[in-house]
This record gives C-alpha cells, sequence and structure tokens, in this order.
C-alpha cells in the first residue's frame, strides 16, 4: 500500500497538512470505537483498521519535507501517532514505527529552524518507552512486514537515544531490553546479512557506553551479559568471522565487554569466567580479532590483580611480549592501527608491572632480562617513536588549518590546551605509557637490568628531560582517587633520576 492518499495523489503539502492530521485523528478514534462497540466481530471494525492505516502511511513522506515538520506538531500529529503505537494490533503499531522511525531523523530535526520546540514536544510524550514495548513484542520469524517492524524499531530507538538523554537513562535501566539485545545478538535470523542482529549489538554498545545503570545491570547475575557477550566471542576460537554481518557482531560484542570492564566487580567476574584465558587463546592463535583480544584485555587489566596473575599463571606473557616485538603481527607499520595496537600492549604490560604480585611479577619482570634485554630496548625505542611523533605534533599546530583553528574556539579551549591534546592524541599518552613501565622497571630491585636501561637510554641519545616531563604531567592529569599510586610514581621518578645522575652517563 503506498504513502499517498486517493483525495491527495501528490501526497502531504503545506496547503492539506492540517486536514491530513485532522484526518489521522478521526480515523483512529473511528477504529478505537468501532473495536469497543464490537469486540468480538472483527467484520465491524476492519474497514476503519485499513483506513487507518493507510492513512499512517501517508506520513512516510513527511522526512522528505523538514518544512511541514512544525505545522505537523503544531496541529498534534506527533502526539496522535503516539497514541497509534498502543493499538492492539501490531501491524497498526509496526506501521506508526515505520514512520516515525523515518520522521525522528535527529540531523533533520536539530537542523529545523524550530529545532527546540519539536524537540521538547518529541520527547514529552516519552516515545521511547512505547517504541520498547513494541519491539519486545514483535515475533521476527512470522514475515518480513516484522522482521523490518523491528529494523524501524531499532532505529527508532536509537535516533532517541542520541536525542535524548532520558532515553538512555530508561532503556539502559530496561531488563527486559536488555536481555533481548543479547539474546538477539546471539542468533542469526536471515540467511543473508543480518540488519537486526548487528544493530541489536550497535544499540548495546550505546546504553553500556553512555549508561552506568546499564553497566551494572548488564554486568550483574540478572542479565548476565558478560558470560553471554564471551558465549558470543567463544566461536571465534576456532574459525575467523564469516563476512561483513559476523565482523560487526564480534566488533560489537567486544566493545561492549571493554565498556563494561569500566566497573571492578565486571573485571573480577570477566576474569571468573575465564575470559582472561579467552583472550589468550585468541592473542596466541593470531586470529584475524587479536587486535579486539588485545584491547579488551587492556581493559580487563586495568588495577586488577586477580586479573593480571592469571594472565601471567595462564602463560599469557610468551605472546603478549611477542605482540610487542612485533612477532607475527599483521598491522602495518605507521598506520593508526599500529599506534592502537601498541598503546594498548603498552597498556597491558603498564598493569602488569603496576598489579602483579609474588612470582608473577617475578616472571613479568624476567621476560625484560631474557635475550639481552630485547624487550626493554624494544620500550626505549617506543618512547623515541612517540616522543618524536608527539613534538612533531606540537610544531605543526602553528600551521592548522582555520576550520581546527575554529573547532577548539568552539570548544573555548585556549591554546595550551590545544596544543596538548594535539600532542596526547598524537602519541603523548604512549608516551606516558612507556614511560611509567620503564620507572618501574627500573624501581623493581634488579640492579643489572637498571643499569642497562640507563646505558639503554644513554646510547639511543634520549633526553632525561622528556621523560621527566611525561611523568610529571602524567602525575597532574591522575585522578584524586590515585593519590597513593601518584605517590608511588613520583618516589619511582625521584630514584630513577638520582640513578642517572649517579651514573655519570647523562651531563
Amino acid at each position: 500500500m503506498g504513502s499517498k492518499s486517493e483525495m491527495d495523489p501528490e501526497g502531504i503539502t503545506e496547503s492539506n497538512i492540517r486536514r491530513h492530521v485532522g484526518s489521522l485523528e478521526q480515523k483512529l478514534l473511528k477504529n478505537q470505537k468501532d473495536r469497543i462497540e464490537y469486540p468480538d466481530d472483527p467484520e465491524r471494525w476492519i474497514k476503519s483498521e485499513v483506513d487507518l492505516e493507510e492513512q499512517i502511511r501517508l506520513f512516510q513522506d513527511l522526512s522528505t519535507i523538514p518544512e511541514l515538520y512544525a505545522p505537523f506538531e503544531e496541529h498534534g500529529g506527533f502526539r496522535i501517532l503516539c497514541e497509534a503505537l498502543s493499538h492492539p494490533n501490531i501491524d497498526i503499531a509496526i506501521a506508526t514505527i515505520n514512520v516515525l522511525n523515518d520522521v525522528v531523523d535527529p540531523e533533520t530535526i536539530v537542523g529545523l529552524r524550530n529545532a527546540r520546540r519539536i524537540l521538547e514536544a518529541v520527547q514529552s510524550l516519552d516515545i521511547h518507552e512505547l517504541c520498547i514495548t513494541i519491539l519486545l513484542k514483535i515475533d521476527e520469524e512470522n514475515s518480513e512486514v516484522d522482521y523490518d517492524g523491528v529494523k524501524s524499531c531499532l532505529g527508532l530507538l536509537e535516533s532517541l537515544l542520541e536525542l535524548f538523554p532520558k532515553a538512555v537513562e530508561d532503556a539502559g535501566a530496561n531488563v527486559e531490553l536488555l536481555q533481548f539485545l543479547l539474546k538477539r545478538m546471539k542468533s542469526s535470523k536471515t540467511l543473508e546479512y543480518d540488519n537486526n542482529r548487528v544493530h541489536a549489538g550497535e544499540i548495546l554498545c550505546i546504553l553500556l557506553q553512555q549508561s552506568e545503570e546499564c553497566l551494572r545491570l548488564v554486568g550483574g547475575p540478572t542479565v548476565d551479559g558478560i558470560d553471554k557477550l564471551l558465549r558470543i566471542v567463544t566461536v571465534y576460537r576456532k574459525k575467523d568471522p564469516e563476512g561483513v554481518e559476523e565482523e560487526e557482531l564480534a566488533e560489537n560484542a567486544f566493545q561492549c565487554l571493554c565498556s563494561l570492564m569500566f566497573i571492578e566487580a565486571n573485571r573480577v567476574a570477566f576474569g571468573k569466567l575465564q575470559g582472561i584465558k579467552l583472550l589468550i587463546r585468541l592473542i596466541k592463535e593470531r586470529r584475524p580479532i587479536y587486535g579486539l583480544a588485545i584491547k579488551l584485555l587492556d581493559y580487563a587489566l586495568m588495577d586488577c590483580a586477580s586479573n593480571c596473575n592469571m594472565f601471567v599463571e595462564g602463560m599469557g606473557l610468551k605472546y603478549i611480549y611477542s605482540v610487542l616485538m612485533r612477532k607475527g603481527v599483521k598491522t602495518k607499520t605507521g598506520t593508526e592501527a599500529e599506534k592502537e595496537e601498541d598503546e594498548h600492549i603498552l597498556g597491558v604490560i603498564h598493569s602488569l608491572c603496576s598489579n602483579c604480585t609474588g612470582t608473577s611479577i617475578a616472571r613479568v619482570l624476567n621476560k625484560f632480562v631474557e635475550h639481552k634485554y630485547e624487550k626493554l630496548e624494544r620500550l626505549v625505542e617506543l618512547h623515541e617513536k612517540y616522543t618524536a611523533i608527539s613534538n612533531k605534533a606540537a610544531k605543526k599546530k602553528e600551521n592548522k588549518s582555520s576550520s581546527a583553528k575554529s573547532m577548539y574556539s568552539a570548544l573555548k579551549l585556549n591554546e595550551d590546551t590545544e596544543q596538548y591534546l594535539d600532542m596526547y592524541e598524537a602519541g603523548l599518552s604512549i608516551c606516558q605509557l612507556v614511560d611509567t613501565i620503564l620507572l618501574r622497571l627500573y624501581n623493581m630491585g634488579n640492579s643489572t637490568l637498571s643499569t642497562c636501561l640507563l646505558v639503554l637510554l644513554h646510547n639511543k641519545g634520549v633526553d632525561m628531560q622528556d621523560i621527566y616531563n611525561n611523568i610529571s604531567d602524567y602525575m597532574e592529569h591522575m585522578d584524586e582517587s590515585a593519590e597513593e599510586n601518584k605517590k608511588n610514581i613520583h618516589r619511582f621518578l625521584t630514584n630513577f633520576l638520582t640513578g642517572a645522575s649517579d651514573s655519570g652517563l647523562f651531563k
């Protein structure tokens, strides 16, 4: 059935939109009345239902005529469509969702002259709650119409999450929705690309990134999301993702797990559910998704001694250090992918040096001693590499394009802050990681390694001022809750600089 009515074959226009909105309300009321009067006789209200669905479909064109949004809202169009979402016939609800999915487009609405009024009107209707109710009610396997209905629900929900913080808050706390998204990620329902499966993962990613309550619920026993996401990822121990759908699904599952790791209890649960063991295997076998595994490992080890010790005991050191030495890696030198890989590998090593205890920390240290300190030399090379990159970014600042300058102006950033962000993005963050690792290694009590480190720094011509600046900046930006860690790093830095001075190698 098309979206043009017989009376107005050209569809909705500025001259007829008021009449069409009024007609929509009349047809909705007529159908409601018929259903109440003849609840057991569908023949008496099927005609008004068909008329109602046709009238709803007419507004599909509204998304292509932004100038009609204001009169549509003014005449109650959004309110009436919202009422239609509660219709007992799921086909009517789906037809309405299809229209709203097209009409509630963030880019279109935000670009309107009277965007604020439109946004306030849409927000007041709490459409996201009705959207979720319909999403959970539709059985995709009934027909293509139902599958497309879920597709529109997910699209509309994503738009509402982008526009309204309350939608994020409510959706992130909806246990049924979270369970649905995880279940939908697990199985494919089409022979070809399953858009809804991928989109469910994207919605869950958004909620986990923006809602702390969602992190708590998905990581907790009721939703049991960590275990469910691990089951999705575990499939790729023995096979590679097949096609675009599985590649995107794997990326979404890993991203969801990364977000979950920002809560300590979730990191501990991840370790207990054999998550660390799985990551070791994925990195060992260099599956195409090993880069995602390294990133997740970085997050899973943060401030978590149990996971760090578990990683060492699980024989993970060999595989992570081989990536550090770029043995068997698939990322190309000089690419953004290489930089990201370096950052996460260093994040892993930093966590191991900071959190391992007992025999585990001894094994971490021993890896830097073996093979003539090659891994220690690699750290010094990474310090040189990313120091040069971040310094180059600082010098390049003067040649920054006017568009970039205006962006920083819009953010109200001064030139010093702008320069710092450029350097941090280019490689300063990696320099800080490397140098913090070097300090910790120097202070682990192995005098031979400490001496070797100073000799390497001297032979490579490393400027000690760079290390001092990187560590000082790192401490300056540490969270207030990390005061004890800050004191330790300051002590490590003092010992290191004293040792460097006493060595006579640095003038």
